[in-house]
């Protein structure tokens, strides 16, 4: 049986929208399925007392899937217009040099910008400039900044997909879809319930349907087969009919369920329905989280009103060092409706109601969101001094996603250590801007406690290349070896955009499914209708396009001097050292805390217990600030019998120094070494040095004595398998001493305030346990 329809099109964000429009213009039979559900006018949730009330993916399929991988943050939207729903509108360009390394012959700047035309024409584009209305108050403050810290030649007013007409009036778009003006709420990234923003469920997806294209909402797409001779068969769950599974055949399938899903899509479907067997290796590699990074600015000097304009309305460009090591990111203003306040305020470490300091990721966002709701009632005109702080830019895309053996869960791995210099300066920057305020900058906790990101711009996992070896999809976004399947969305693009990728993942979707088009009709001229040329007259000579115009590119003016932009003159400097210890240990031993016993029994069955990690203080003056006092640790584990003979590789690993206790003059270094056993399972490997002053001098012992327990699972609460203890060898603690680096400064004066103050600290803390109290 021949399949049902010419192309099915599964996800409706910046690549599905476009996918669905020019198939359904092309006249092909398409079919679209989409996860969640359509938000009409007035439909999304704002229920600010209930985070469950149509707010989560996770409880009732809501708007925000957030997916707290171990090592990122993801969050997405599910909905009929895909990321365009929460997303801050923002759509740029990145500069040439972008395509020039990792991505596939035939791709430039030069050849997607009739592409990126064609996007800004659909999505009517313009800056926070065009509105009538006064520019925000945080545009304005965000300008004398710019100004104030020099880089003035390097701040621009981006593209915008919101419709400034006035506020109330509703009028109907190019595409007949009705609209109003912006408000300027500020409720632009949790859905705009007055339709101002142009998302794809305006124009795009509107244009689909209006060609025919038939489209299911609240219908997952889970499993994807080969058919014979030609064509797929999606499974798909229909969550309006309680889950029940159902199925559609196409001869072309175009998967754009977002940069995550679509490659855990794949991921499954390979893995573990092996229904697509040949799908390559490369599979999961080349993540990039678009070097997101989030940031805020507490009690500002003057007024900042987060919840006043768009969500983004300006940006400025860092442009630092040469070659491989270039560090090249966005800085953008942000908002927040006035209701999160909060929120916001609950972040502040300096106000931290004891929220633990040894807490893994999940645990850390149930203490986050118990302190929220805590904050929630903060008064109205504090929550005016609070400035969002967004920057994103060109990360290392080393990151990899896989199906967890053992589970099948889907995890990240992220090197947080490599893409510490693009990290190290947006911090930086942070803190000159939040300076400049007259406020302290304060960052997302995950980052501040584990150093895991948050990532809003997933891209990568299905990246194009050239070559099987080299990426899952040939340059027109076809997976290797299944032709007529494609990836049109942020999965297929090889390396970070350094910008908002919305523009660049839709102009890339534009080029590929155009060529799809011309395979599919046996017609090499197909264009989208909008591109076209206009009928020719004699009289008249129209041979332009009917409708695309040229647009000039927001960020065209922007000057960066010779040598890059201005230096921060806040220096972050980090340190470095690598650590090894080792001991025994006895699974099953009882009491678990009889840990000198099981150490004993361990030893006598010669079960040994090691790791060798290497741990990373990104930022020595918030190391030495705050209570936590974290660190990021990297390395392996050997456990016998939990891990292959040549050990695990620490997941996401967490050292902390020197955390208070209850006592002034005992004091513990916590070890938090996640890895994945022998047998698939995750495992914690959580230990703890007791530094106090016992009877006779002990502080060589305590410093080099781990108390350690193995955990099956992956928070604090996890059941034990296994204790003993590691020890700091004195051969090890010397070869220790060698390994000590300071980051970010090529400065000898810089290197020396650092083992200095690194050192006075370590001494200091010692002195207050072991000497102090004796002397006073």
């Amino acid at each position: 049986m021949a399949p049902k329809y010419d192309a099915l099109v599964i996800g409706t964000g910046f690549g599905g929208a476009v996918a669905a429009c020019r198939l359904a213009q092309a006249g092909l039979s398409v079919r679209v399925l989409e996860r969640g559900i359509r938000y009409p006018k007035g439909g999304f949730p704002r229920d600010w007392d209930n985070p469950l009330n149509g707010w989560l993916w996770q409880h009732g399929q809501g708007l925000f899937d957030v997916k707290l991988l171990e090592g990122m943050s993801i969050v997405q939207a599910a909905g009929y217009g895909g990321g365009s729903l929460i997303y801050a509108n923002v759509h740029l360009r990145p500069p040439a040099e972008t395509f020039e390394r990792d991505w596939p012959e035939g791709y430039s700047r030069e050849s997607l910008d009739p592409y990126f035309d064609l996007v800004a024409h659909m999505l009517d584009l313009q800056p926070i400039t065009a509105s009538s209305r006064e520019l925000p108050t945080k545009t304005q403050r965000m300008r004398d900044v710019a100004r104030q810290l020099g880089r003035e030649k390097q701040f621009f007013y981006p593209d915008l997909a919101v419709r400034f007409t006035p506020a109330g009036e509703t009028v109907s778009n190019k595409f007949g879809v009705a609209q109003e003006g912006c408000t300027y709420c500020g409720e632009c990234d949790i859905g705009c319930n007055v339709r101002a923003k142009n998302t794809l469920d305006l124009n795009y997806l509107a244009v689909a349907e209006q060609q025919g294209a038939q489209v299911s909402t609240q219908a997952e797409a889970t499993r994807i087969e080969p058919l014979t001779p030609e064509g797929y068969r999606v499974t798909y769950r229909d969550h309006a009919a309680g889950g029940t599974l159902c199925a559609v055949d196409a001869r072309r399938v175009f998967l754009c369920a977002g940069a995550v899903n679509t490659t855990e899509l794949l991921l499954r479907c390979r893995d573990e329905w092996g229904t697509l067997p040949r799908l390559n290796e490369r599979l999961g590699c080349r993540y990039s989280a678009n070097g997101d990074f989030l940031a805020f600015a507490l009690e500002t000097r003057e007024v900042w009103d987060p919840a006043e304009g768009p969500t983004i309305t300006t940006s400025l460009v860092v442009d630092e060092g040469q070659g491989p090591d270039k560090t090249w990111f966005l800085f953008q203003e942000g908002g927040h409706p006035a209701q999160i306040a909060g929120i916001v305020e609950a972040l502040d470490p300096v106000k931290n109601l004891k929220v633990p300091v040894d807490l893994l990721q999940r645990e850390l966002v149930k203490a986050l969101r118990k302190r929220s709701r805590a904050a929630a009632s903060i008064d109205g005109e504090r929550g005016r001094f609070q400035a969002v702080f967004l920057a994103m830019g060109r990360d290392r895309s080393n990151g990899k996603l896989a199906l967890r053996p053992a589970t099948g869960e889907l995890e990240a791995s992220w090197d947080v250590p490599s893409n510490l210099p693009l990290y190290r300066t947006q911090e930086q920057l942070s803190q000159d801007i939040a300076r400049a305020l007259g406020a302290r900058a304060v960052y997302n906790p995950l980052w501040e406690r584990l150093h895991i990101p948050v990532s809003v711009h997933n891209l990568g996992g299905c990246t194009m290349a050239e070559e099987p070896a080299y990426g899952v999809l040939d340059t027109n976004g076809e997976v290797h070896g299944h032709p007529g399947l494609f990836v049109l969305d942020g999965a297929a693009l090889p390396s970070s955009t350094g910008v908002n990728p919305s523009s660049t993942i839709a102009a890339v979707a534009e080029r590929n499914v155009e060529r799809a088009i011309r395979v599919a009709l046996g017609n090499p001229g197909w264009t989208a209708p909008e591109r076209a040329p206009a009928p020719f007259t004699a009289s008249l000579r129209i041979t332009v396009g009917s409708g695309v115009q040229r647009r000039e590119d927001p960020m065209g003016g922007v000057v960066i001097p010779e040598g890059g932009t201005v230096p921060s003159p806040t220096p972050v400097v980090g340190m470095r050292f690598t650590e090894r210890m080792r001991g025994f240990h006895s699974p099953g031993h009882a009491p678990a805390d009889d840990f000198a016993g099981a150490e004993k029994a361990g030893r006598s069955a010669g079960l040994i217990a090691e790791f060798v990690v290497t741990i990373t203080l990104p930022n020595l003056d918030r190391f030495l600030v705050e209570k936590a006092h974290g660190g990021i640790a990297q390395g392996t584990v050997h456990v016998q019998g939990f891990t292959p003979p040549k050990g695990a590789d620490v997941e996401n690993g967490v050292f902390n120094l020197f955390t208070d206790t209850d006592s002034f003059t005992e004091r513990r270094m916590l070890y938090l070494l996640p890895f994945t056993g022998v047998d698939g399972q995750k495992y914690v490997l959580d230990g703890y040095k007791d530094i106090r002053d016992d009877a006779g001098f002990d502080a060589w012992s305590d410093t080099t004595t781990l108390y350690t327990v193995i955990r099956r699972g992956t928070d604090r609460d996890a059941p034990v398998v296994s204790s003993g203890i590691i020890r700091l060898h004195l051969p090890d603690f010397l070869q220790q001493l060698t390994t000590f680096s300071v980051l970010g400064t090529d400065s000898p004066v810089r290197k020396a305030d650092a083992f200095r103050r690194f050192g006075g600290m370590f001494m200091g803390t010692l002195w207050d346990v072991y000497a102090r109290a004796k002397l006073e």
